[in-house]
């Protein structure tokens, strides 16, 4: 943390001297939007190419009539690697497997992994009702306020996995706050960066939702970066801010119309790059440093969107090779099948309340994908059986550097083979 004193006239805001006796020598106070900045070749040719990765994703997703009901996944996707920012080893699985009547998960006492699943499944409840509420009030940015900020906040942080001091779902921090930094194993920790006094905290964030109605004079991905930076800098709740920034980038991306189904997970780059992330913050608010940070950001867009693209393309390719493979079998077996893509955990007495069939039906059904290699069971049970769509998780499972590239990906017998499991 730089005294104040030497930033460069350039930098989005200041460090201000606090009173005396408030505790902390200074705090940043980041100045109002937009700021003042001029988009570089660099930066200009990442927007480019974060648009076109956009684009190839949007076209993709828009073939397909009912996202929702294949590319759920990825909204566990996010919600997975979001969580492993905070430090938490949730998986997908974990999340797909609490809403499965397993006995193992339900217990008297919940244990830290527990809440922290609970804490993530939080995270996509709060972005479904979110995406909901702007396909009702309509899909512009006017609909994005401070209003559905906090709500998100309550959602995230409602029964959250923090033990100690109340979070205050939905409210602004009501003091300061301090973001630490590990200085060295013999100093411990030291201030890195305090966010602006509690009582600016309304003003900013009116700022803030301006801003993001309006827009600016940039290309929209430009507005999201800027945004994104300004939130997290306001820094307005007592606990789940890179949570909420982070929903925050993928609701503008639907609200502006350059994704029409949350199908892109940001967090899964931050997490790879969360020292750079970090870093890359601070710079722009004490250097000034705009190019770098819309150079990373805009990187993170592309690099996801591409991730996303081949899942989703393997993904659609699976289950159009679903649709021709039991197309002469039982219609349970085909509507079972199909169902895998929204929800791939299940029990048989699920999967026959998601078929609309008995349960001898049903399990006649989970039989012939079990030998066919299309789901498995996982528990060992001869009670309670969990069955697993093993093809659908090697998909969503299967590590970013393994996958093929996007602009060699063909069909799915030629770029995909699935791991040995």
């Amino acid at each position: 943390m730089r005294d104040g004193s030497d930033l460069p006239a350039d930098a989005p805001g200041q460090y201000m001297p606090l009173r005396a006796d408030e505790p902390l020598p200074k705090a940043y106070f980041p100045d109002k939007l937009p700021p003042s900045l001029e988009l570089t070749d660099a930066v200009i040719d990442e927007v480019s190419r974060a648009m076109w990765a956009l684009g190839r994703l949007e076209g993709l997703g828009s073939e397909v009539d009912n996202p929702g009901a294949v590319f759920s996944s990825f909204v566990y996707k996010e919600a997975e690697q979001s969580s492993q920012v905070e430090g938490t080893a949730v998986t997908v699985s974990d999340l797909y497997r609490y809403d499965v009547d397993e006995l193992e998960i339900r217990q008297t006492v919940e244990s830290d992994h527990e809440a922290d699943v609970r804490e993530a499944r939080n995270y996509i409840r709060a972005l479904d009702d979110a995406i909901s509420f702007l396909q009702t009030a309509g899909v512009e940015r006017e609909s994005i306020t401070t209003e559905l900020v906090t709500s998100l906040h309550e959602q995230l942080l409602i029964r959250g996995r923090s033990k100690g001091e109340d979070p205050l779902p939905g409210e602004f921090r009501p003091g300061y706050a301090v973001i630490e930094e590990q200085a060295s194993q013999t100093l411990g920790k030291q201030i890195r960066f305090v966010p602006p006094k509690p009582d600016s905290v309304p003003r900013l964030m009116d700022d803030l939702e301006r801003f993001i109605q309006r827009g600016s004079h940039w290309p929209t991905l430009i507005d999201i970066a800027v945004a994104h930076y300004q939130f997290e800098t306001i820094h307005p709740f007592k606990d789940g801010n890179g949570r909420v920034g982070r929903l925050l980038v993928v609701l503008m991306l639907v609200s502006s119309g350059l994704l029409h189904y949350p199908m892109l997970y940001l967090s899964s780059y931050i997490e790879r790059y969360r020292t750079e992330y970090a870093d890359r913050l601070l710079a722009v608010s004490e250097e000034g440093a705009w190019d770098e940070w819309l150079q990373f950001f805009l990187r993170g867009i592309r690099e996801q969107a591409e991730e996303a693209f081949v899942r989703a393309r393997l993904l659609v390719d699976t289950r159009q090779e679903y649709e021709r493979r039991y197309t002469d079998t039982a219609k349970s077996v085909r509507r079972l099948s199909l169902a895998l893509f929204e929800d791939p955990y299940f029990t048989v007495r699920e999967a026959s309340e998601r078929i609309g069939v008995v349960y001898q039906t049903a399990n006649n059904a989970v039989g012939e994908l079990e030998a066919d290699g299309v789901v498995e069971e996982i528990t060992g049970n001869e009670q309670n059986r969990v069955f697993r769509a093993a093809e659908i998780m090697d998909i969503v499972e299967q590590p970013a550097n393994t996958l093929p590239d996007p602009d060699e990906l063909v069909d799915l017998e030629q770029a995909w083979k699935l791991p040995e499991r």
